[in-house]
């Protein structure tokens, strides 16, 4: 891609209009690497908006995804400030994007401040309805 060099001001420049905003200072931008084209692009609202979800490379993907009006973003590529935090990877991976670039690595990955959450099943005799769902989706196909 010729362009990434552009593509990194434009995630700086995000980057320094959240802190600004006393946002965390962290930007995204999504690219179509074909035509060299800003899909999307998107700082930290997480102050803002009282959102934990409200993640630069999230905000991101929903912008994309509105735009393009698809929930899949195969073949594009996310260039990002920060690595992606544990969450972000995930919704990067649901969304499809093929690439992320990253400008910094995340020293803090696992978030030692924030507790641990138990997780616990609970027992019940009611109908699972993802996969019943699934099972419906593959029969019409």
């Amino acid at each position: 891609m010729n362009n990434l060099t552009n593509f990194i001001r434009i995630v700086l420049s995000q980057s320094k209009l959240a802190m600004e905003k006393g946002e965390i200072p962290i930007a995204s931008v999504i690219v179509d690497p074909i035509n060299e084209r800003i899909i999307a692009r998107s700082f930290n609202r997480e102050i803002a908006s009282n959102d934990p979800t409200a993640h630069a490379e999230i905000l991101c993907i929903r912008k994309a995804c509105k735009k393009l009006n698809q929930k899949r973003l195969d073949g594009l590529i996310m260039i990002s400030y920060l690595e992606p935090c544990h969450m972000c990877k995930e919704v990067i991976k649901s969304s499809r994007l093929s690439e992320v670039y990253y400008l910094f690595k995340n020293e803090n990955p696992s978030r030692k401040t924030i507790s641990k959450v138990k997780y616990k099943l609970i027992k019940n005799n009611e109908e699972n309805l993802i996969k019943k769902f699934f099972k419906n989706k593959r029969i019409k196909y």
